[in-house]
């Protein structure tokens, strides 16, 4: 190989030590199809293993594995033990509401993880924040090092991260949302990277399909074009209105207690 050649990398090179684990619990047992048929559509030669953080319901699907971590305990808790139940290096971090919406780069996200595992980084966030906070230091066109004093260096996005990096950071009982808001103190000793714009990135992806307990409209629409049925439909639609928001969660609430509870014991089938 010359010094003007690249060595090709490829996202199989890293089958053996990245698991993709996609983070879930059984109140949204209902994303759970969309999700995997969105995954599908747009990364049909995905070469990690893909699991799925479950509670006490049971799936059936030829692609995806679940990852049983008992009653819920919340985001962190469940998160660490099903982290602890793998043995892989690194994990690519993502939700079950979180739709592909084209089809995976590749070639680009192979070039990244090259650079994550070659330079030891603990974490990469695949997407970037709205503005560039000042003292982001970019690397390339793509991604950059992420400030020490950031606020948002914890954010649950689609990242790569080392398994062991992640784990240290996690509090049990903490929610998503605590753990964005808090969790950035407790990494200032890692290194963090982002990309640094939306545009060019290796996964796109809806974010989210379900806000607030209740199915957005361009989650809706994104499955009405594919024909996809989402079924139970028990979730209400997000309203910007505070008071339809709040009625509409009300009613989905008890709906989905009712069809968790008629599900006890049985399969859910995701193909």
């Amino acid at each position: 190989m010359t010094g003007q050649e690249k060595e090709v990398v490829r996202l199989q090179d890293y089958a053996g030590s990245t698991a993709i684990v996609v983070s879930s619990c059984d109140t949204f047992f209902d994303a759970w199809k969309p999700f995997l048929f969105f995954f599908r559509k747009f990364w049909p030669d995905c070469p990690f293993p893909v699991y799925l953080i479950v509670n006490e319901l049971r799936i059936r699907s030829n692609f995806i594995r679940a990852l049983p971590v008992g009653p819920d305990r919340g985001w962190a808790s469940n998160m660490k033990s099903a982290l602890q139940r793998l043995e892989v290096p690194r994990v690519l971090y993502l939700q079950e509401d979180y739709f592909l919406n084209g089809p995976v780069q590749s070639r680009l996200l192979a070039e990244d993880f090259a650079y994550a595992f070659e330079n030891e980084v603990d974490s990469l966030c695949f997407r970037a924040r709205s503005e560039l906070e000042p003292g982001f230091r970019p690397l390339n066109d793509r991604f950059g090092v992420v400030p020490l004093d950031s606020d948002g260096r914890t954010r649950c996005q689609l990242t790569l991260w080392k398994r062991a990096s992640l784990l240290s950071v996690l509090r049990e009982g903490e929610n998503a949302w605590e753990m964005e808001s808090q969790g950035s103190e407790r990494t200032r000793e890692m290194k963090f990277l982002s990309y640094s714009s939306r545009e060019n990135v290796p996964v796109s992806y809806l974010m989210s399909a379900i806000v607030r307990g209740l199915w957005t409209k361009e989650a809706l629409a994104m499955c009405e074009a594919e024909g996809l049925e989402i079924s139970p439909h028990v979730r209400s639609t997000y309203s910007s209105s505070d008071l339809l928001q709040r009625l509409r969660r009300t009613r989905s609430r008890g709906r989905l207690r009712r069809e968790l509870r008629q599900r006890r014991g049985k399969v859910v089938a995701l193909e």
